[in-house]
């Protein structure tokens, strides 16, 4: 039955009231619901752990929650999951590791259901986002014919690729089928003293392809979480205790000093926390190996904040953590903190001006992870690739909700500069402030995803406000062939920066 309902997502920076809501439960609901609502906008919210604008939707809103059926198959060498729209990671993982098993991939956090993060490219690090594991999908959509509401399962070619990723712009996915892998363990250790720059933390990958670093703000220098898949295949005995460790010291305690810091104490404070405390409290070379999921997971969600992440190629990261630096030196009121070399490469992108106003306006308060995504087989995820890895670079902040307006400029600056020197992908699910126009340009592949969208979905009834703007700014006689961004700062295809490789 539908009803209205106010929503608001976890960050709570957006708040909706759509005509209709629904909680449907099996498949056959969800094609009533849309033979009810046919001609109206329609949209699945996921469990409203996005930033973005993806869930948002002013006509009719689905909550697939008590789709979440989980179902393993085997047949001979392989072995997949069979899982509802709406269910958990959490549930997923701790069904799948209650039978032996668990996904090949997973994120940092296991809040979303499984469909919203397949949707929005949701990824782990060392390896490709859950997106792009996925073997099939069932849509519900209309049938161009009729007209009626139909399910049509994708499973092959360029229309899995748009269906792995799709944004909700396909239809409303009621099912997915991900390959599994036997239950393992992960060996890891935290290391700061060794690592210190970017140089050293990207010279580790070979030994330890799963890790995930750091970037002090305001010490300017590296920590790694070591990360490899331990061969013995064995918890260690103190696993409980490290877990534990990590849940209050880091999770907890950390937090609730960057909350205190942040809405307390501001500039001083958090300059100190980093360039004296936080490093000093880091407990290095304890090695330990627990289940992989226990060591991929964090339980920063505990505490509402707001995210942007960027996504950038391997060979573009170097100068993209320079001008990071740079970038947040002069928020903190560090005037003079971009260097020649690359003012005179923002100069002609037209953002020289706002970032002079934006010297002081912000203090970032947050380590800044960063992760590695093998390419994505996928039409329009951040990891999608013909060539390289993608590595994201995530930005946090735990202001209120009624304070983040420095957060906000910080994020439409850096989304905008970094796409125009290094084509930086916002994450879909996170604060994403690119106009579409500039979106488009960063996916070589977004024609051919639009053109899918449009034989699903002809009507575009499946595309909210934002989805449709920037589809519609698809230039359908642009045959992007290449996985190369156009760059706003010369007509040639790729980025131009001194600082990438330097």
């Amino acid at each position: 039955m539908s009803q209205t309902m106010r929503l608001t997502n976890f960050g709570r920076n957006l708040t909706w009231q759509p005509e209709h809501f629904a909680q449907p439960t099996s498949e056959q609901e969800v094609l009533d619901l849309l033979n009810q609502h046919r001609g109206k906008q329609i949209r699945v919210i996921g469990r409203l752990h996005a930033w973005s604008e993806a869930a948002k939707c002013n006509e009719v809103s689905l909550d697939l929650r008590n789709m979440s059926s989980i179902t393993l198959h085997h047949e001979g060498d392989d072995h997949w999951v069979e899982v509802g729209a709406g269910c958990r990671i959490k549930d997923l993982i701790l069904e799948l590791d209650r039978q032996g098993w668990t996904l090949p991939s997973v994120g940092l956090i296991m809040d979303q259901c499984i469909a919203g993060a397949c949707a929005t490219g949701t990824h782990g690090s060392g390896r490709h986002s859950l997106s792009h594991y996925v073997q099939s999908v069932r849509l519900a959509t209309y049938d161009a014919e009729t007209g009626q509401a139909v399910i049509r399962t994708v499973d092959e070619g360029d229309e899995l690729r748009a269906a792995r990723c799709a944004i909700g712009c396909l239809g409303v996915v009621t099912s997915l089928r991900l390959p599994i892998r036997p239950q393992y363990t992960i060996r890891e250790q935290i290391r700061y003293r060794q690592i210190r720059t970017l140089e050293a933390a990207l010279d580790a990958e070979e030994e330890y392809p799963l890790q995930q670093f750091y970037m002090y703000p305001w010490l300017w220098e590296f920590a790694a979480q070591h990360r490899e898949e331990d061969r013995d295949n064995k918890r260690s005995s103190v696993a409980w205790l490290y877990r534990l460790y990590w849940l209050i010291s880091l999770d907890i305690f950390l937090h609730l000093e960057f909350l205190f810091l942040v809405r307390i104490c501001r500039g001083w404070g958090i300059r100190t926390l980093f360039r004296s405390f936080l490093p000093k409290t880091v407990i290095e070379n304890w090695v330990v190996s627990d289940t992989a999921y226990k060591q991929l997971t964090m339980q920063h969600s505990l505490f509402r904040h707001i995210e942007i992440e960027i996504f950038v190629k391997r060979s573009h990261l170097p100068g993209t953590m320079k001008f990071v630096e740079q970038f947040l030196r002069l928020g903190g009121g560090e005037r003079d903190a971009l260097a020649p070399e690359m003012r005179s490469q923002l100069e002609p992108l037209g953002l020289f001006d706002e970032l002079d106003a934006f010297c002081g306006k912000y203090l970032h308060h947050y380590p800044i992870c960063i992760r590695k995504i093998l390419p994505d087989d996928t039409l329009i995820s951040m990891g999608s690739s013909d060539d390289e890895a993608i590595y994201s670079v995530s930005f946090i902040s735990y202001a209120r909700p009624d304070d983040r307006a420095g957060f906000l400029m910080m994020a439409d600056l850096l989304a905008r500069s970094t796409a125009a020197l290094f084509g930086a992908r916002p994450h879909w699910g996170k604060v994403n402030p690119l106009p579409p126009k500039t979106l488009v340009d960063l996916y070589p592949h977004i024609g051919r995803f639009k053109q899918i969208a449009d034989q699903y979905d002809p009507e575009g009834v499946f595309r909210n406000e934002w989805m449709q703007s920037v589809l519609s700014a698809v230039d359908s006689s642009d045959a992007r062939s290449s996985d190369n961004p156009v760059s706003t700062v010369s007509d040639s295809t790729e980025p131009s920066n001194p600082l990438r490789n330097s």
